[in-house]
């Protein structure tokens, strides 16, 4: 490995530490305020709720790791740039593919291992953070419900609740509206209720206060019945919710490997009209295992141009880029997804055409950068962003006292070795 090769690789290693360190921070306060909120402070066993934090760490690095690549190259790149040693070295005669090349062999080296990690550890965290999140679910099951929201999860039955307690969990204001008989339509009303999982009886148990039973019969004309209560109990039968974390094999698409679900999908062809939906989604699931891992590299590959075309090493405007590119990248994946699920577009087109894109962008600022003594012309609003404070040229007075100070640097070598 040359000396430029290690002074290159080594300008990553901190830039890429850092910015992985504060998206992982990031992802995790967000999942604290959406998701730990509502379990903390219910009398759930703090080694339970660590586990389920910990748990869902792993989705959370599956995405940091391709954004933590993009500012990396960025803040590196346009740190070289700003201290004009990119203008120094291409005056030696060393290219903008040569600087780029060693970051790209890196990046390809984290993609190969995001593969093995998309393949084998993340589907294992999945499967473990949906286990546990159904037992914090059967010891609290108003966890997912939120003011105002439909609550779906109690079998044959759908509840809102226009305010919940957060401290004794008890919902006011509550309609339920009871589906499990199509041909009598029932909805209750209650002042409040509470509602409990009994894993004993394998049921839920809502205990309603003050309300009514509203009854429409569609078979006998429209007949229709209230009856009042202070106080009623209904038990609902929920059998599926009961689950052993030990013993359940039951796996969804996202906890499963690329070798478990191509055996899922050999079965499911054998009566395909039945499983047509089924089929589409494992096969979006193992393009994407394969496809965010290879955005590292398409993004190495902008970040170089485009730090270099930035002149800064700043967090802020590495960061402000990335978020942008990547939240493009993001819209697109996630609008494959939905478009190859509902089978307007194979899971193959949905899942690799965002990288296909970032490719192409690739490409052009690469060539761009290449070009001798041309700049990379970029959209007006990117250079905006820049907020570059240096004229044509203050720049090339700049780049000019750089060049001459290599010459002499050069011309001194040259008399120390005669």
């Amino acid at each position: 490995m040359s000396r430029l090769t290690r002074y290159i690789l080594r300008e990553h290693i901190a830039p890429f530490i850092y910015s992985l360190l504060l998206i992982v921070f990031l992802f995790v306060l967000n999942f604290a305020f959406q998701v730990l909120g509502k379990i903390l402070g219910k009398g759930l066993p703090g080694g339970l709720i660590l586990e389920f934090f910990l748990y869902n760490i792993a989705w959370i690095l599956a995405l940091a790791v391709p954004m933590a690549a993009l500012i990396a190259s960025l803040m590196a790149f346009g740190r070289l740039a700003s201290d004009h040693e990119i203008t120094a070295l291409k005056s030696t005669g060393v290219s903008v593919f040569r600087l780029i090349y060693p970051v790209l062999v890196a990046g390809t080296l984290i993609c190969v291992a995001m593969i093995s990690y998309n393949n084998w550890v993340l589907p294992d965290f999945n499967y473990k953070s949906s286990l546990l999140r159904k037992t914090i679910y059967r010891k609290q099951p108003t966890m997912q419900l939120e003011e105002g929201m439909f609550l779906q999860d109690v079998p044959g039955y759908v509840l809102n609740a226009r305010r919940v307690d957060s401290n004794t969990q008890r919902m006011y204001s509550v309609t339920i509206f009871d589906e499990s008989d199509r041909k009598l339509h029932t909805t209750i009303v209650a002042d409040s209720a509470d509602l409990a999982f009994e894993e004993s009886l394998a049921s839920f148990e809502l205990h309603l206060f003050d309300g009514q039973i509203h009854q429409r019969r569609w078979a006998k004309d429209n007949d229709y019945t209230r009856l009042d209560f202070r106080e009623s109990l209904m038990q609902i039968a929920a059998r599926n919710m009961v689950i052993n974390r030990q013993t359940s094999k039951y796996r969804g698409d996202r906890e499963l490997s690329i070798g478990q679900m191509l055996e899922r999908i050999r079965r499911w062809e054998e009566t395909p009209d039945r499983n047509l939906e089924r089929i589409r989604s494992a096969w979006v699931e193992i393009h994407k295992k394969f496809s965010i891992p290879v955005a590292i590299i398409l993004f190495v590959l902008i970040g170089g141009p485009l730090g270099i075309k930035s002149g800064s090493g700043s967090l802020v405007v590495s960061g402000m880029l990335s978020v942008i590119f990547f939240l493009g990248y993001w819209i697109f994946l996630i609008g494959g997804e939905d478009l190859a699920d509902a089978g307007y577009v194979s899971p193959l087109v949905a899942m690799w055409t965002p990288n296909v894109l970032l490719l192409i962008l690739g490409i052009w600022l690469m060539r761009s950068a290449m070009r001798d003594g041309t700049p990379i012309q970029l959209p007006g609003w990117v250079d905006r962003l820049f907020k570059r404070n240096l004229n044509d040229s203050e720049q090339d007075r700049l780049e000019n006292e750089a060049m001459a100070e290599l010459a002499r640097e050069l011309e001194q070598e040259s008399e120390t070795k005669s």
